[in-house]
């Protein structure tokens, strides 16, 4: 009888894999750059990677290869690092990591630090109760901030779909600082409007727990913004003097959520004296760029989208059982 294998706890094999990767490592790599003292800094965030577990999901919303492309994009410009926004598996088992970091190694050209932020899908269950043992094992701790190119940026973990009373306290101290400030974490908070969820299924598309706490944390800290995933679309939100972006277009199936705005993409975020530009890059070639002007989206302006949506989809599902 073969052994037993512990899927809490990654094997050797893979532990050496994702060495390279490790978070710590990474920002010593991160600290030697030139631009760590500069007045400017540019880097790229790329969200939700897993292609899905489930084959209809990938036929019916997914093509193959997107995460490659777009990290092989990426690396064409000139970005100090890039941050990926959780969910690089479609669930936290050894074999599904091994597989991302083969397909990592593949397009990964030995250039910019790459620092992960932990997802839902990432643990050891996406969703109901679940443990992050395997991603602290593989990248190490899931909430941890750097300085560099005068702006601080914190990795929030909102993986467990709350943020804890304990993570608050945290998250208020380490923005405590005149340095610009970027957070980053999977979840939207769940009063965003239409990425917290779905008609009156609130939960669906972020966090509950601290959701309205952590608003008030990153107002109160001056946050400059905050970049989400999780909901694989595309969009923008102002809330309470800070802008939220998401940008969950990673490479993870593109199946309906409510959102209008689905399409696979990557941002270019420059950040200097002048401001922040961003760039959407998407996986088609146009780019674009986020407009500076104050976005309000109120619940109820896209709650009626979601039956039209489910309908389309619903159609779909049906032809790709028929082939």
């Amino acid at each position: 009888m073969p052994p037993h294998r512990d899927r809490s706890s990654p094997s050797e094999e893979l532990r050496r894999a994702a060495s390279r990767w490790r978070t710590e490592r990474q920002l010593k790599r991160l600290s030697r750059l030139p631009s760590a003292g500069a007045d400017s800094v540019t880097f790229a965030v790329l969200g939700d990677v897993e292609p899905s577990r489930f084959w209809i999901y990938r036929k019916l919303f997914n093509e193959e290869g997107v995460f490659r492309r777009q990290m092989e994009a990426i690396q064409g410009h000139r970005v100090n690092f890039i941050v990926q926004l959780g969910d690089m598996v479609s669930k936290g088992e050894p074999h599904r990591y091994e597989a991302f970091f083969r397909d990592l190694k593949r397009a990964w050209k030995g250039g910019r630090p790459y620092l992960t932020v932990i997802g839902n899908h990432d643990r050891s269950r996406p969703n109901g109760r679940s443990h992050s043992n395997m991603y602290r094992s593989l990248f190490g701790r899931p909430n941890y901030f750097f300085d560099h190119g005068r702006t601080r940026f914190v990795v929030l973990d909102s993986s467990a779909k709350r943020v804890t009373p304990a993570q608050l306290r945290w998250l208020d101290l380490v923005l405590s600082t005149p340095l610009r400030k970027i957070v980053f974490t999977h979840m939207p908070p769940v009063h965003l409007g239409l990425w917290g969820g779905v008609g009156k299924v609130h939960a669906l598309g972020g966090f509950v727990g601290g959701a309205r706490e952590f608003s008030d944390v990153v107002s109160a800290n001056g946050v400059s913004r905050v970049y989400m995933g999780h909901v694989h679309a595309f969009g923008v939100q102002d809330h309470g003097g800070v802008r939220y972006v998401l940008t969950g277009g990673g490479g993870s199936a593109l199946f309906p959520s409510g959102a209008t705005d689905r399409f696979h993409h990557f941002l270019t975020v420059e950040i200097g004296p002048r401001g922040i530009r961003e760039r959407v890059h998407a996986l088609d070639g146009r780019v674009f760029h986020i407009p500076s002007a104050p976005v309000i989206l109120p619940v109820h302006e896209h709650a009626h989208s979601w039956g039209a949506v489910a309908r389309h989809y619903g159609r779909r599902l049906v032809r790709a059982l028929r082939d």
